[in-house]
């Protein structure tokens, strides 16, 4: 998906429309896949392939980060 590229009100840029996922990424359920290109203000989901773990992406503006998931939280699947 392409970048909107646009940029929150405090200046950090926002990540709706842009997707961090596997090569191979077969969502286990509608719900997950739409997270996947939400915003950091919302619940977003990537895929870290340095560390190799799903996570739920904290906003910059927060701290950054993210928390490690290893279920989806809509339909219960091992991720």
């Amino acid at each position: 998906m392409k970048s909107q590229r646009h940029s929150h009100a405090d200046g950090t840029r926002c990540l709706e429309g842009t997707q961090r996922v596997p090569r191979i990424f077969k969502p286990c359920c509608k719900t997950f896949a739409e997270h996947t290109t939400a915003c950091a203000f919302d619940v977003r989901y990537e895929w870290w392939s340095k560390s190799r773990k799903w996570v739920t992406v904290i906003s910059e503006s927060a701290g950054g980060g993210g928390v490690r998931i290893s279920f989806c939280p809509h339909c219960g699947r091992r991720l």
